[in-house]
């Protein structure tokens, strides 16, 4: 609707704001309103100029901020050469995302800028001692990493770039989803080989005249022999070639001997950018078998061989196994042809993209009312289970859950949007046996829905006398009640909006999401599935998803997160139902994930260097926890060099035996006993002053279990190596903190009166009492505040301002001397036991309980590579941290080899 109408406006706004606009600077306040009212168009009734103001509103109020990006060695040319390029490609989409509103302007001036700085790292194709450029853009799942790359490869074309290489995930439906994107956005028509006629798309009325790229893969074929559809070779086309292809051993191979055949007609002199989408599933450590990723990494690295000129930029939004943690070696790392040794830049995502700091994130806009955590799975379809397992009936909580999705395709209708694609996703099993289970039931139940709404619907509100009415109902009076819907409109339009609804599970048996063939009237559909789910594909409208599933791998858990991306304008209807667990494992992994990325705007400020970065992402703890469980499976052994600076180290997970726990608690009451008079006595905390080796001797008498920081190995801890290192430097002097509550029960500690606290959200599990279950947590969030002066906190609340630090980090970081708590409380376990609880297990510890966690300043000093012999315990501990094995993972290595 207002199509013609919206892009006038859009190209006024754009002509008087753009700078402004391209500046980051917002439009003064009531622009909009008075150009639409102002405008030429008096046929316009109230509603209408009501809805494009609205439209307008929500396309220039959205910012972007413009990424970090830390380099090495980078020779700037693109501002000098920009007068003499023709801009063709990009200047014609960016045309057409402006006029259609696809993109916010302000958006859209920030993808101009990181796609020109990553162009500018990638090198002038047209200098010929330029060489081979290495680079990773990391984004955020489901942020709109397509569209950067699409722009950059539009930016590339036009600055001499000519043969592109699309490396598009693993799977048919991933390919040919980036591929019809890569139609819509570069080449400018269906890509078809021997087509009577070419079918334009929309792009093409955006330029003037009329140019379009050569392509040796289509919507339908990826790269066969190189003689189908390809009739002159590299050297023979005037516009630029691309290929999208998929990661399969045999597709690459295909391309990598078809571009043999090249040298002799120039076809190696002519520039390359290669780009890696999806780049950490191509690297090794992301098969249980190293030995099969390794194949495509080395037909990547020879095809970038054949090309003097060469431009590798991997694209990725979880680098965790990434081709930089790898290596055993830092020499490895850096000489690895695939390590981004030139430049890492970071994106960061527009305002309006619905990301983990908003749906999981204490505090996150999203949270309260998108996240509803479920606890009815475990007899019907417990999250440890087998393919055979019988499943004779669905969780309550799925069935409402799929009673909503029926719900918002309803409201969908009623906001004009029942043409918009419209997606749930059931993603509870790794086995696609037990998919196809579900499957059969969720068509059973979204029948009698159906049924039931086409009897039941179009009679008055006092006569529908019908249980699943009732149900649907209630679900609406549980979910939106408060969202100012009524279900009296809803149902006038429920009818309309659930009638469409197909379920269909998508795995590596079958079913493909085809959204491009429902473009008129949408795609409105319930897709079951796993790994398939799980990595690159894009839910359209995607709504409501269901997930039962215990993978604590961080980068499995993250691509996951298919719920991730943009809603405009149905972002407050969209529901995430989940396990305690499941939503413990993502607000850590969202904490982790953000330190990561906060790195690279750190050693940006510090002129550091992507080997930097590399050596930072192997010692961070996602890298033990990632890399290191991969690995423990044939490893007797373990290099590490694990950095804790700025960080706090918590002693979350204590043996559940109370003669262990009373150890540890006349330990720590001795040690401070010892310490004497307390340097500070305040109502919520004692501070005393202590010696880096008293410290390190009392660490040595704790006893923490399921810790990759904390545990022993090789009689000793990765943690207490690192003090060890320190202990004569700076980490020579201590404060001793005992925090607790200002009132409340007491008792005498260590010669104190000691307010305690209270934990209450506690798991056990084989033998394991861990303070906060799955959240790896014991302190208060201020504890690390602790002690600071209001110079310090002053400094913190800046770099946590900024997005140096996350706020608890940013205390770390600014502290003078490092901080050990002593944690004292009385422990329950919570009423919700997590589904990987023996609720056999009980509480032993009958009286308080003690841990200890550690507040490290920032240090520029590196840590130690260390070599530690693993024993089957230790073992066992990162082995829980490895993603958990899929149906579908065998079949898409085998499909990547075939």
């Amino acid at each position: 609707m207002f199509k013609s109408e919206l892009a006038f406006f859009r190209s006024k706004i754009e002509e008087q704001y753009g700078d402004d606009i391209a500046q980051g600077q917002g439009l003064p306040e009531g622009t909009i309103p008075s150009i639409v009212r102002d405008g030429p168009f008096q046929r316009l009734d109230e509603p209408a100029i009501i809805a494009i103001i609205r439209e307008l509103e929500a396309s220039f109020t959205v910012t972007q901020k413009r990424g970090a990006v830390i380099t090495k060695g980078h020779r700037p040319w693109l501002d000098a050469k920009r007068p003499e390029l023709d801009f063709y490609y990009w200047n014609r989409l960016r045309k057409y995302y402006l006029e259609t509103g696809t993109l916010p302007s302000p958006v859209l001036a920030t993808l101009h800028s990181d796609t020109d700085e990553i162009l500018d790292q990638c090198g002038d194709p047209k200098d010929e001692f330029y060489g081979a450029v290495r680079g990773m853009v990391m984004g955020n799942v489901q942020s709109g990493k397509t569209t950067n790359y699409s722009a950059l490869i539009c930016k590339a074309a036009d600055a001499g770039y000519r043969v592109i290489i699309l490396l598009a995930g693993i799977t048919n439906s991933l390919r040919a989803q980036t591929q019809e994107r890569i139609d819509e956005t570069f080449i400018g028509k269906i890509s078809m080989f021997g087509a009577a006629a070419q079918q334009s798309l929309p792009i093409q009325t955006y330029a003037t005249a009329r140019r379009i790229p050569s392509y040796g893969t289509t919507r339908v074929a990826d790269f066969s022999s190189g003689a189908d559809g390809i009739y002159f070779g590299l050297a023979g086309h005037q516009e630029p070639m691309i290929f999208i292809t998929k990661k399969n051993k045999s597709i690459l191979e295909r391309l990598a001997q078809w571009i043999e055949t090249q040298g002799e007609t120039g076809g190696y002199d002519l520039p390359l950018l290669l780009i890696d989408d999806e780049a950490d599933n191509a690297s090794i450590n992301t098969a249980s078998d190293p030995k099969r990723t390794t194949a495509i990494n080395g037909i990547i690295r020879q095809i970038l061989s054949r090309f003097p000129r060469s431009a590798y930029v991997g694209y990725t939004a979880t680098p965790f196994a990434n081709i930089f943690i790898d290596p055993e070696t830092t020499e490895e790392m850096e000489t690895d042809d695939l390590f981004p040794g030139n430049f890492i830049k970071a994106l960061d995502p527009p305002t309006n993209y619905v990301g983990s700091h908003r749906v999981f994130r204490e505090g996150g806009n999203l949270r309260s009312n998108m996240v509803k955590i479920i606890d009815d799975y475990r007899t019907l379809l417990p999250l440890k289970h087998k393919s055979g397992d019988n499943v004779s009936d669905m969780p309550a909580s799925l069935r409402h859950a799929i009673r909503v999705f029926c719900i918002t395709r309803a409201i969908r209708v009623l906001q004009d949007k029942g043409k918009a694609h419209c997606t749930m996703m059931i993603n509870v099993s790794r086995f696609n046996a037990i998919q196809e289970k579900i499957l059969g039931l969720v068509y059973e139940y979204v029948t009698e829905i159906q049924d039931a709404i086409s009897v039941h619907a179009s009679l008055p509100l006092d006569e529908i006398n019908d249980d699943i009415m009732d149900d649907l109902e209630r679900s609406f009076e549980i979910e939106f009640s408060s969202s100012g819907l009524n279900w009296c409109d809803l149902l006038e339009v429920l009818n309309e909006g659930v009638q469409p609804i197909k379920v269909l599970t998508v795995n590596m048996r079958g079913g493909k999401l085809d959204y491009s063939r429902h473009k008129s009237d949408g795609l409105h559909i319930i897709a079951i599935g796993g790994l398939a789910l799980s990595r690159g594909l894009t839910l359209e409208g995607l709504t409501v998803s269901y997930l039962l599933r215990n993978t604590t791998a961080s980068d499995t858990l993250m691509q996951m997160a298919r719920w991730f991306g943009y809603r405009p304008g149905y972002e407050e209807y969209c529901r995430l139902y989940l396990p305690q667990v499941s939503f413990d494992h993502y607000e850590y992994v969202d904490e982790a994930t953000e330190e990561l990325r906060s790195e690279i705007k750190r050693m940006k400020a510090a002129h550091r260097t992507p080997r930097d970065f590399g050596l930072k992402v192997r010692q961070s703890p996602l890298a033990i926890r990632v890399t290191a469980a991969n690995k423990m499976r044939t490893a007797e052994k373990l290099k590490i060099a694990q950095d804790y600076s700025a960080r706090h180290i918590e002693g979350f997970a204590l043996p559940n035996d109370p003669a262990i726990g009373n150890t540890h608690s006349s330990a720590v009451e001795q040690f401070l006993i010892a310490l004497g008079t307390p340097a500070e006595i305040q109502k919520g905390f004692i501070r005393w002053a202590a010696g880096g080796r008293d410290v390190l001797n009392l660490m040595r008498q704790f006893q923490f279990v399921d810790h990759p920081d904390l545990s022993v190995i090789s009689d000793t801890s990765l943690f207490g190596d690192y003090v060890k290192d320190r202990v004569t430097d700076e980490l020579d002097k201590w404060d001793v903190v005992l925090p607790m509550r200002q009132s409340g029960e007491s008792i005498s500690f260590a010669g104190h009166n000691v307010n305690l606290r209270s934990r209450d959200q506690g798991t056990v599990q084989k033998g394991t009492y861990r303070v906060y279950g799955n959240k790896n947590r014991v302190a208060d969030p201020g504890d690390a505040q602790i002690g600071l002066n209001d110079l310090q906190k002053a400094k913190a609340d800046a770099a946590h301002q900024a997005g140096t630090y996350k706020k608890e980090r940013a205390a770390c970081s600014v502290r003078e001397r490092p901080m050990m708590l002593v944690h004292i409380f009385n422990a329950k376990l919570r009423n919700d036991r997590d589904d990987q609880a023996d609720p056999k297990e009980v509480l032993k510890h009958e009286h308080h309980i003690v841990t200890l966690s550690f507040c490290m300043p920032e240090t520029n000093k590196p840590a130690k590579e260390r070599t530690y012999q693993i024993n089957a315990v230790y073992r066992q501990q990162l082995e829980s941290f490895a993603a958990e094995e899929d149906d579908d993972a065998e079949a898409m290595v085998e499909a990547q080899d075939a």
